[in-house]
């Protein structure tokens, strides 16, 4: 059987669009473009509430998302923060504020009861992300809050989240040898602990 360059050019361009078809449907970028005035209006809000930096994307939410509006700050240090706003363009999930972090170099394995870490009156426009360790007064928090909803144990590490649901994560190592995972809001109240 023979078959022509013409009926396997048409074959392959028909594959192609089924499969764009298909990719488009399945996966695509469902994020809807923004107009310029609800771009300046959710940067603002976003800006505002993390204390500094600059935006570096901004979308709207789709019909999956629990979001009018995601806007992606970047702090100077690198880090961003993922600010969630409802169509008033206020703040819906709870993403770190530049404030609630100190600016010296993070700390990669602090103790239960932190006393090398920064004076409590260091507080910077330098947020971490997630793999930067907590510093300062909100090391001190975290760890105690941790500590208190544990009962017992060593913390292992410290880290911020951009995650909706909480701000903070402190793993605690347990006497019986089990870690957990400690997730806190920005005021310190525990919203889970992973075991």
């Amino acid at each position: 059987m023979n078959i022509s360059p013409v009926t396997t050019r048409c074959a392959a361009m028909g594959a192609t669009a089924v499969l764009a078809l298909t990719l488009g449907a399945c996966g695509g970028d469902d994020d809807e473009k923004l107009s310029s005035s609800d771009r300046d209006k959710a940067s603002s809000a976003a800006l505002t509430y993390v204390g500094g930096g600059a935006v570096t994307d901004a979308e709207r939410g789709d019909g999956d998302d629990t979001y009018a509006f995601q806007v992606e700050v970047t702090l100077p240090n690198g880090t961003d923060i993922d600010v969630e706003l409802d169509d008033k363009f206020d703040v819906t999930n709870s993403p770190a504020k530049a404030s609630d972090f100190a600016t010296d170099a993070p700390a990669t394995a602090p103790s239960a009861t932190p006393t090398d870490a920064p004076s409590a009156g260091a507080p910077s426009a330098v947020a971490p992300d997630d793999d930067r360790g907590l510093l300062g007064e909100t090391l001190t928090k975290a760890s105690a809050a941790a500590l208190k909803a544990t009962g017992e144990g060593e913390v292992t590490e410290t880290s911020g989240s951009d995650d909706a649901d909480h701000v903070y994560e402190v793993d605690v190592l347990l006497p019986s040898g089990e870690d957990v995972t400690v997730e806190l809001d920005r005021n310190f109240k525990v919203t889970s602990i992973d075991r």
